[in-house]
């Protein structure tokens, strides 16, 4: 630990000045430790308006030599505004000071000293404030030297952690940071120190907004904390905080760590202005990724390796995309969604998760290295990214939509395809479920495949239009009858209570289908080929 042996002129060392060999010390003996830092002279009675704290104030007594009650009074007003001593010269207006404002002085703990009466207040200045500043001068070397030594660290990029643990050897005390989302960010040495602390402890400095003093129980002891609020323009504050633990805290170390705290804010804004830059970066390799704009596959790895992601063998991909039920998002909502979900992921070790907006849509991409899921412990990561998106959507529901398991990174441009294939299936089958996988597509993967190709169009021809006619005729009846009976296994009695009507209007409505159609709905490929004619119409929309 850094120790500094710092000479400060306190009421002490007056009584080593030559002037005042002869002064004596009448009251306030607790308060010689006091340190002075400049020097005043009274001879107006309302002088306690202009006093400042860590001054010696002297005075003949003039302006209380008729009333010498009131210099009582004086001591106690001067005590409260942290002057460092009172000096009164006697024999002419006093012949010696009265008790009762020795007693105060021993009550406020205000050293109270009786000057010679060949004290000449003009050199007694002159002198004493040669000695204070020729401390302070050795103060402001020893703050130059630390801020000369923190500022060289922050410049060759020895971090936060670096930084801190060099400013507790500083000040020989424990030196902690708070960041944004009252995580702590502090030095290893530290690590077994602050597990003592309770946790309720820190909870006292989370929310003021100015410089304060409190005190911190550590254990059976309690020691004294002080706080500062790091000074820079960001979306929550960063507080330092130091425990007054080992050593005093002394002026010059209550100096350096207001420096240290500036220096601070400039390094936090620095580390914030290179991950936005970062985060845009990382962002649109992602997107340039999942598009398939990768011009090789050399500049796909050459781009990974500068955004940190790593490409090996055993690496795997999934893609998905959120697919919402009702209305849609707007940029706004969507990018304030992309940084509450960023903020939230709780990742394992060799998982990375990348959230963005592509092509309008809430899309995320997950990479998983090292050794591979079973199916259970995919699906329950899955749903852990589930809940977190459902808890940042607050009342917006949605469904993810993923992608298959791919294992060569030029293959996330299609799997990404397949992500956008599932959610565009899901809004034809409106499923509500909260995980859609591509997987699940059923036969909507083959109805979507063979969009557009000649036998679409045919089987469109055969069963397609012929219902959308009969559609018409019955105002769209029929088409939802025949619909809710395929879903219902083609059980009459049970399309009947989910469409609300008598059991002999269902009965009636397939009559009139198999009639019109020409087609008996009892025969099984006559089904299956109805089913699929209405799947292609939902298909389709």
């Amino acid at each position: 630990m850094e120790t500094i042996q710092q000479e400060l002129f306190t009421v002490h060392s007056l009584f080593e000045v030559p002037d005042l060999k002869e002064a004596i010390l009448l009251g306030g003996h607790t308060g010689l430790d006091n340190v002075i830092t400049r020097v005043n002279v009274m001879e107006v009675p309302d002088v306690v308006d202009w006093v400042r704290a860590g001054e010696l104030l002297m005075t003949t007594g003039y302006p209380f030599k008729d009333r010498p009650e009131r210099l009582a009074l004086l001591v106690e007003q001067l005590a409260t505004k942290g002057v460092a001593a009172l000096g009164i010269k006697t024999k002419r207006f006093f012949d010696s000071v009265p008790q009762e404002v020795i007693d105060a002085a021993n009550r406020c703990g205000l050293p109270l000293i009786e000057l010679p009466p060949s004290t000449t207040f003009s050199d007694l200045v002159r002198e004493i404030m040669e000695r204070v500043l020729v401390s302070e001068a050795k103060d402001l070397m020893i703050l130059q030297s630390r801020v000369q030594r923190l500022s060289h660290l922050l410049l060759h990029g020895d971090g936060l952690i670096s930084f801190l643990k060099h400013l507790y050897i500083m000040i020989n005390n424990p030196v902690i940071l708070i960041d944004q989302d009252q995580s702590v960010i502090m030095p290893q040495e530290l690590d077994a120190w602050y597990g003592k602390v309770n946790e309720q402890e820190w909870e006292k400095w989370y929310s003021s907004e100015r410089m304060e003093t409190n005190v911190l129980h550590i254990g059976e002891e309690a020691f004294p904390a002080h706080s500062m609020i790091v000074p820079g323009e960001f979306q929550q504050s960063y507080r330092l905080v130091i425990i007054e633990q080992y050593s005093p805290y002394s002026t010059v170390d209550a100096l350096t760590v207001n420096w240290a705290s500036r220096l601070l804010g400039f390094e936090i804004s620095n580390m914030q202005a290179r991950k936005k830059i970062e985060a845009k970066y990382s962002d649109q390799f992602v997107q340039d990724w999942l598009s398939g704009r990768m011009v090789s596959n050399v500049d796909l790895h050459l781009r990974a390796e500068a955004c940190g992601w790593e490409l090996d063998h055993t690496s795997t991909y999934m893609v998905g995309v959120v697919s919402f039920w009702e209305e849609h998002p707007n940029v706004k909502e969507l990018q304030e969604m992309v940084r509450s979900l960023r903020w939230d992921a709780e990742l394992q070790q060799g998982v990375r998760l990348m959230w963005i907006i592509l092509e309008g849509e809430l899309t995320f991409l997950l990479s998983q290295s090292g050794t591979r899921w079973s199916t259970e412990q995919r699906n329950t990561f899955l749903q852990g990214i589930n809940n977190v998106v459902k808890s940042v959507l607050h009342e917006k529901k949605a469904t993810l939509c993923l992608s298959r398991v791919v294992e060569q990174a030029t293959e996330v441009a299609g799997a990404y395809r397949e992500a956008k294939r599932v959610m565009e299936i899901r809004k034809v089958h409106l499923t509500q479920s909260e995980i859609y996988h591509y997987s699940q597509l059923g036969v909507y993967l083959l109805l979507y495949r063979m969009q557009g190709t000649e036998e679409m169009e045919e089987f469109k021809q055969l069963y397609l239009y012929p219902l959308l006619v009969l559609e018409r005729k019955q105002q769209g009846t029929l088409l939802t009858t025949l619909s809710t009976y395929f879903e219902c296994n083609c059980n009459a009695k049970e399309t009947a209570e989910r469409l609300y009507v008598h059991y002999n209007t269902v009965n009636y409505r397939l009559e009139r289908i198999s009639h019109e159609l020409g087609f008996k709905l009892d025969n099984p490929e006559i089904k299956l080929l109805l089913q699929l004619a209405i799947k292609v119409y939902h298909l389709h929309g």
